[in-house]
């Protein structure tokens, strides 16, 4: 990516930041390129567990420590901080996150979401029609609205 454009992207990121009322730390720009499949497997495994509530108290505290405090939840430490932090027993949600089942869950989901053209996130489905970018979210509206096959 151009630096033109890079400079577009983050101007983006914090104009979305000020309108959805969140805090961007600067480090967040950082961890771009780390490693995003430790917090997935423990987001995976907490769904799985058909626990919303573990599932969505993890992800609020994930995305703060992510976006709004610059952490990098790729290092075990700060995962395990992440996940405590969440009300969770670190140590148990760990141990199921990094299980062969879990990982090949992991591996199953990604492939079937490159299989059908995903490549960034968020990316929603309406049937077989894909819309990246949470400025898609009013399409994504309009279509289910619009369109009841």
């Amino acid at each position: 990516m151009g630096e033109r454009k890079k400079s577009a992207y983050y101007n983006d990121l914090l104009a979305w930041a000020e309108f959805t009322n969140v805090t961007l730390s600067p480090e967040a720009r950082n961890l771009r390129k780390t490693d995003a499949e430790p917090p997935l497997r423990v987001a995976l495994a907490l769904k799985e567990q058909a626990q919303d509530d573990d599932f969505r108290r993890f992800h609020h505290h994930a995305y703060r420590a992510r976006w709004c405090e610059g952490r990098d939840m790729a290092r075990p430490e700060v995962l395990a901080e992440v996940i405590t932090e969440s009300g969770l027993p670190a140590d148990d949600v760990l141990e199921r996150a990094n299980s062969s089942e879990i990982q090949q869950r992991l591996d199953s989901a990604t492939e079937d979401a490159i299989s059908r053209g995903v490549f960034g996130v968020p990316t929603l489905f309406v049937g077989d029609r894909m819309f990246w970018g949470n400025d898609r979210f009013e399409l994504v509206r309009y279509y289910l609205e619009n369109n009841r096959d």
